[in-house]
């Protein structure tokens, strides 16, 4: 017998003599159940460029991070950066990577939004009743492009 064909007969041999594990289309896949970590996420947001009447709105941003949204109306500044009252979130990633999305939408008054994605990286949880909690500031700046004045199609 030429020396190429014992790998194959090795092979051959070996898928005779070694059991498979046999796999039906019927049998249901099992998924594995999501854990979840839970934290309590302090953010310090300071923005710059925003004015009485503007509206801050943090929700989450990806379907594996979970979180109560916050909505908070900004009530000073008018030059420099408005540093928000501190914002607790209750906040679960069902990720492996332990990652929690956010959206931060600023509202101006006229109401149009402008929407800042960030992610945090949540502690472990050593059981499940310890609830770690995370401190994180977030600098945001909003567009500082002048809209400009659109004449009205209609009133022509």
């Amino acid at each position: 017998m030429p020396i190429a064909a014992r790998p194959r007969m090795l092979a051959a041999l070996l898928a005779l003599l070694v059991p498979t594990a046999t796999v039906r289309a019927d049998d249901p896949t099992p998924k594995p159940d999501p854990v979840a970590v839970k934290n309590t996420v302090k953010l310090d947001l300071q923005i710059s460029g925003v004015a009485p009447g503007w509206k801050v709105q943090v929700k989450p941003a990806h379907p594996g991070s979970r979180f109560t949204p916050v909505v908070r109306e900004v009530h000073e500044g008018q030059g420099g950066p408005v540093q928000l009252d501190e914002i607790s979130l209750e906040a679960r990633s069902l990720s492996s990577d332990r990652d929690c999305a956010l959206a931060i939408v600023l509202i101006d008054p006229e109401g149009e939004p402008q929407t800042f994605k960030r992610s945090v990286r949540l502690l472990p949880q050593p059981d499940e009743e310890t609830v770690p909690e995370l401190s994180k500031t977030f600098y945001l700046r909003t567009s500082t492009v002048a809209k400009k004045d659109r004449p009205d199609p209609g009133s022509n």
